[in-house]
């Protein structure tokens, strides 16, 4: 078939269809009009081809088929309009009655160019067919709308009421005739703002619900839940209002609002924290409590997350016994800390009860949480407080024990100082004999080299014995010590040589002290001793040699290095550090008992340390030690600080009239218990000028003092038996009060006021020092 064939025969094709067949060229041009659009149109194809369509027909100009031609040229699209638009294209049919349509457009292409195809199809027939088929449903709808309860009322868009059904009558209580014709508001309390917006609404929907407040005939009020739908007949726009009563409804809901809004009061006023869960364990609710107390947002615990509130620790038994519950039903029960944000927590118990629905199935979950922690705490101190006790218990027997292993070494170290104490003290006496003998015979015999030098040396293993005295009354505690304002930033410095000569070459010795530490209240000679006697064990800690460090710093009285047990006040720490072996924890534990020892044979007293203490507690102060095997030792001595203005200077010299009665001879009487210090005593005095008159009692004494005998001092000796030195010093106050007195002593355990002011001598004492303390005792009464 030829090209020029195919096309006659598709066009006879299109002109035998029973449909309409429009084409439109790019520019909505007629290119295509068929016999069926050009009979029922009443306009021939010659007249039609080469018009626009829209041209040809203005009252499309209006509607949505220019747009859609548009999107068909354009994009491919097709589409279908009908309903309202069955009438768009002024159609007739055969009779001269309006042809109602229906319009499909579709995409065609034409020598590769794009065309739009409108076919018209004749719809009359269905539609007739639908009209029949409404009236009869309408008819049927009539019928149910008619035995509906709800009042239905039909009404035009000016609200006029078009029809009821007979519940209207029966809600409202007017006949139907009093009804038609009327407005809508005859039937609402007041002008509905909210029945006016519906109306507005159903512009842009089909339907719409909402609540008013109705009247029916005789005045009374009721609430209605109204529903419109919007619907056109005929060209006519209605509205159909369906009105449900629900005042017994909105009235039970207002009681379930106002118990929902009490209960609601009464778990937001409990103390316990509330939460509610459904049937699966979802929480769904908790109250102000919960949130205040956990810091997390409401929804955060919504769900399953109320479980990242319960403590770590707790949680994997919390969840177990949680999902049992959920399981079986049964009452849930537990306790268990929760957490709050800031991560603190407290202890809680937690308990929950189903509630169940008439079949005994679970609807929901009501729980508490009621804060424990006072009754935890206090059950956990029970527990601690029992525990303890039965601890006590056990350990009673061992602190006992200990207790009195405790009183026999304090027993076994009185026994030993009170030994000690004894031996030196009696030895001290000895000394004094030896002492005081030696020297009158150095300044007797004649100047002999020989002789000289035999004294010498006589004299000085006195000298070392009554310093060996001297460490063992400190241990005692018996020494006497002068206790007195020392500059330590010049005792240290000055006995650098003194140190540097006795350790040797192999120790380095170095020296830190402040400018601004304060002066401590000490014996002078003691601490040198004590000093000393630190150096020299450093020393020997030291074999191959090393570094002595000694370094001092005030400590205030709010210092919190300080020692257990000391005293409150002002204190001086003098540190001697060195880089020797070290002790372990054992050793050190033992390294200040007496007689104790890291020396071999021979090499060490064990007293040094000893005496070092005895000195800082005799002094008002204390000693600590500390060291690490390997690692040196640290001793500090905590020394009480004096005044400044407590500072010893030289004395001036005499007053003439003391000077005089010092230079003058004396008449002395001279009381001890002990012939051979008294006698010794006696020598001395005498060598020096004066007259001496013995006594061995206080008793004794106090008879010469009564007699005719002149006496310018008194010399007596403190410990002896019956009427001791003070005592008898007591007693010549009383009676002789301008008599000069002079108390000669060893010990050191006597309280600061015990010998009430009288000058003291200590033993043994030398002849020079037996002058200064006559002298002493003549100045101090001439002043």
């Amino acid at each position: 078939m030829s090209e020029g064939n195919s096309e006659f025969d598709v066009a006879a094709v299109v002109d035998a269809l029973d449909v309409g067949v429009i084409v439109l060229d790019e520019r909505s041009g007629i290119v295509g009009w068929n016999d069926w659009i050009a009979r029922v149109s009443k306009l021939p194809r010659s007249d039609a081809l080469g018009s626009n369509l829209i041209a040809l027909f203005p009252n499309l100009g209006g509607t949505r088929l220019p747009s859609v031609i548009a999107d068909c040229l354009q994009t491919g699209s097709s589409s279908i309009l009908t309903h309202s638009l069955n009438k768009l294209l002024p159609l007739q049919n055969e009779s001269g009655e309006e042809l109602l349509h229906n319009i499909v457009v579709r995409p065609v292409w034409s020598n590769g160019a794009p065309r739009c195809m409108l076919q018209i199809n004749d719809v009359s027939v269905p539609v007739a067919r639908e009209r029949v088929l409404r009236e009869r449903q309408n008819a049927r709808y009539h019928a149910i709308v008619d035995s509906a309860p709800d009042a239905i009322i039909t009404i035009g868009l000016d609200r006029t009421i078009q029809w009821a059904n007979g519940a209207a009558e029966q809600v409202f209580g007017y006949e139907l005739s009093e009804l038609l014709d009327h407005k809508l508001d005859m039937l609402l309390e007041h002008d509905d703002d909210g029945l006016v917006q519906a109306f507005v609404d159903l512009q842009h929907s089909n339907s719409c619900t909402l609540q008013v407040n109705g009247r029916r005939k005789y005045g009374e009020l009721c609430q209605f839940e109204v529903s419109l739908g919007r619907w056109k007949a005929d060209e006519r726009v209605f509205i159909t209002t369906i009105w449900r009563d629900v005042t017994e409804r909105t009235t039970a809901e207002a009681a379930l609002r106002d118990s929902e809004g009490r209960h609601r009061a009464l778990l937001e006023a409990l103390p316990q924290l509330v939460w509610t869960c459904d049937q699966h364990g979802e929480c769904d609710y908790f109250n102000p409590q919960w949130q205040a107390y956990t810091g997390a947002p409401f929804g955060e615990h919504l769900g399953s997350g109320w479980l990242k509130a319960i403590h770590k620790d707790d949680s994997a038994a919390f969840t177990e016994s949680w999902a049992a519950a959920l399981a079986d039903g049964g009452v849930f029960d537990v306790d268990a800390r929760l957490c709050r944000k800031d991560g603190s927590h407290r202890w809680f118990k937690l308990r929950s009860i189903p509630v169940l629905t008439p079949d005994g199935s679970i609807s929901r979950w009501f729980g508490t949480a009621t804060d424990i922690t006072d009754h935890v705490e206090a059950r956990e101190s029970l527990r601690r407080s029992n525990e303890e006790l039965e601890a006590l218990v056990q350990e009673r027997t061992r602190e006992r024990e200990l207790a009195l292993n405790q009183l026999h070494e304090a027993q076994k170290m009185e026994t030993i100082g009170q030994l000690t104490g004894g031996v030196a003290h009696d030895f001290n006496n000895l000394l004094a004999v030896i002492l005081g003998s030696l020297s009158l015979l150095k300044k007797w015999l004649p100047d002999d080299p020989r002789t000289s030098r035999l004294l010498d040396g006589a004299l000085q293993g006195a000298e070392r014995g009554a310093t060996l005295t001297k460490r063992l009354l400190a241990f005692a505690r018996r020494q006497e010590l002068k206790l007195e304002a020392v500059e330590i930033q010049k005792l240290i410095p000055d006995m650098m040589d003194f140190l540097r000569q006795s350790l040797g070459p192999n120790i380095n010795i170095s020296i830190d002290i402040p400018p601004d530490v304060e002066p401590v209240k000490i014996d002078a000679n003691q601490l040198e001793l004590a000093l000393m006697n630190l150096a020299v064990n450093a020393r020997d800690a030291m074999p191959s040699g090393g570094a002595l460090v000694i370094t001092c710093r005030n400590d205030g009285a709010a210092s919190s290095e300080r020692p257990k047990g000391l005293p409150d006040g002002d204190y001086v720490c003098i540190s001697v550090a060195d880089t020797g072996e070290g002790m372990d924890q054992t050793t050190l534990a033992k390294a200040m008992e007496p007689f104790f020892t890291t020396k071999g044979l021979g090499k060490g007293t064990g007293l040094g340390l000893s005496m070092v203490q005895g000195l800082t507690a005799q002094s008002g102060g204390a000693m600590t030690m500390s060291s690490e095997l390997g690692d040196g030792t640290v001793v500090n001595l905590w020394l009480p600080r004096a005044r400044r203005e407590d500072m010893i200077h030289p004395a001036t010299a005499l007053a003439p009239l003391a000077r005089d009665a010092a230079s003058q001879q004396l008449r002395i009487l001279l009381v001890d218990d002990d012939p051979l210090v008294r006698m010794n005593t006696a020598y001395l005095l005498m060598d020096l000028g004066h007259s001496v008159m013995e006594a061995q009692s206080g008793a004794q004494a106090l008879q010469l003092l009564g007699s005719d005998a002149r006496f310018d001092v008194l010399l007596t000796d403190y410990a002896m038996p019956g009427m001791t030195g003070l005592d008898l010093a007591t007693r010549v106050k009383i009676v002789k009060p301008k008599l000069p007195i002079v108390l000669a002593t060893g010990y050191a355990e006597l309280p600061p006021d015990a010998l009430l002011g009288f000058p003291r001598l200590g033993k043994p004492y030398t002849q020079e020092q037996l002058a200064e303390s006559l002298e002493a005792a003549i100045r101090e009464r001439v002043n």
